[in-house]
């Protein structure tokens, strides 16, 4: 049996990753997908997979953000469909539209404005010294907020903040 695959950027979706059309709904993905195999609510009849590709709104699927990017699926696919791919492109979307965790808006504007998507605490740079490594140095940070900038990044997640705020209020 095919996958259903209908919501309202599908196109666009399938424009980016052709692939995904080729999916038979063979579970061979969820005999390997960490998302499937741990977390509650999944088996290899109603896989993590499944569960995003035939979601209505694919984009405010909260568990698009579960994918861990490992590429088993994609290793094992009988039907070389890439869903991690489908799955970045998928949290590209719902990032555009303003449908991501709020975590993700702020390791994102963290790893622009430090370089490192958390604080460096003093017990890491122990731990650090301890492991015989040398200090962390960041690097590239001018390089990164130019990316940003550039790249208009850093306008959209003034936006997507704003519009965050915005929703807390009302």
């Amino acid at each position: 049996m095919l996958l259903s695959i209908e919501f309202d950027k599908r196109n666009s979706s399938l424009e980016r990753e052709r692939a995904v059309e080729k999916c038979f709904k063979c579970g061979t993905c969820a005999l390997v997908c960490p998302v499937t195999l741990y977390i509650e609510g999944y088996s290899p009849t109603k896989s993590f997979v499944y569960d995003v590709f035939s979601s209505p709104e694919p984009t405010a699927n909260p568990n698009i953000w579960c994918c861990p990017s490992c590429h088993k699926c994609h290793e094992v696919c009988p039907q070389d469909v890439n869903p991690p791919k489908v799955f970045e492109d998928l949290k590209e979307m719902a990032f555009e539209r303003g449908q991501g965790p709020e975590g993700v808006l702020s390791v994102v504007a963290s790893v622009i404005k430090t370089g490192t998507a958390f604080p460096m605490a003093p017990t890491t740079k122990k731990m650090r010294e301890q492991l015989g490594l040398p200090p962390f140095v960041r690097q590239g940070i001018e390089e990164l907020q130019a990316i940003a900038r550039n790249t208009g990044l850093e306008e959209k997640l003034k936006r997507l903040k704003a519009k965050k705020q915005d929703e807390h209020k009302q």
